[in-house]
């Protein structure tokens, strides 16, 4: 009898033991993103490459929770991710206006500026010598990214400095095609891409000024209402991707295609 005793609590603790591992696995996490090469490319076969999925996609991979990615235009992905459970979203610039909007898990990409672009046929460019100069003119933003709420917090206006726009690949086509835009603003890294995306050649335009308070290191980010074991796991994941030269191996794939990079490391 003591033997089927013995039996019965060893099957007893190992079935209560398993069950919290069986539970945790069936968390499934949902990633979204938008197109924004080189950080996220989505390819011809409709998978989704690039320089931060690829870190984000070794860190769910050592978390061995389930996932799914799924790319959509920015507001939606961005409107999932502030409202929905376990969703994160990347690359988000952390913003102190997002700081307690989201469950930040740590840095995806290389620190990055918001730079101000225009045509090189824009007389109005050689005016601008500070950020309040730009206040006289049009700039076009993506809604609720990094430029736009960045914008925002420096005084600008929607409707009067700010004309806002939902679709990440129709920006610089708004200074060919929509006459009272004055300027746009994105970055060094994406800017090849967008103009390739666009169909616009990149001779066309310019750097106009750079701004400074306005850095775009992109990360991963949580819904508030993910759990918490899955932002524990994620978190410590990253700083181990981090840390065991992980990234660095990641990044060497990518830094051709990242040209502010390459300049900062000749100067």
């Amino acid at each position: 009898m003591n033997r089927y005793l013995f039996f019965f609590f060893s099957v007893t603790i190992l079935f209560l033991t398993i069950i919290p591992l069986s539970n945790a696995n069936k968390v499934s996490v949902t990633l979204v993103t938008e197109d924004l090469p080189p950080y996220q490319i989505i390819n011809a076969d409709n998978t989704i490459s690039g320089f931060a999925t690829e870190v984000v996609l070794e860190t769910l991979k050592r978390s061995h929770y389930n996932y799914n990615l799924t790319l959509y235009p920015w507001v939606r992905s961005y409107n999932l991710a502030l409202n929905k459970s376990n969703t994160c979203i990347f690359s988000i610039a952390r913003l102190p206006i997002r700081k307690k909007m989201f469950k930040w898990i740590g840095p995806i990409t290389e620190k990055n500026n918001a730079v101000v672009w225009g045509l090189k046929s824009n007389d109005h460019s050689q005016h601008i010598k500070t950020l309040n100069d730009l206040k006289k003119y049009i700039i076009a933003v993506n809604k609720n990214d990094a430029t736009h709420l960045g914008m925002l917090k420096n005084g600008f206006i929607e409707g009067k400095h700010l004309y806002i726009l939902e679709h990440t690949q129709s920006l610089l086509k708004l200074l060919l095609q929509r006459p009272e835009i004055d300027f746009i603003i994105a970055d060094d890294i994406t800017i090849t891409h967008r103009a390739k995306l666009a169909d616009i050649d990149t001779n066309l335009i310019q750097r106009v000024i750079e701004i400074k308070n306005l850095p775009l290191d992109f990360h991963l980010a949580c819904s508030l209402t993910t759990d918490k074991k899955v932002l524990k796991s994620l978190t410590e994941q990253l700083d181990g991707i981090h840390k065991d030269g992980t990234y660095e191996k990641i990044l060497s794939k990518w830094r051709s295609k990242m040209p502010h990079l390459i300049n900062s490391q000749n100067n």
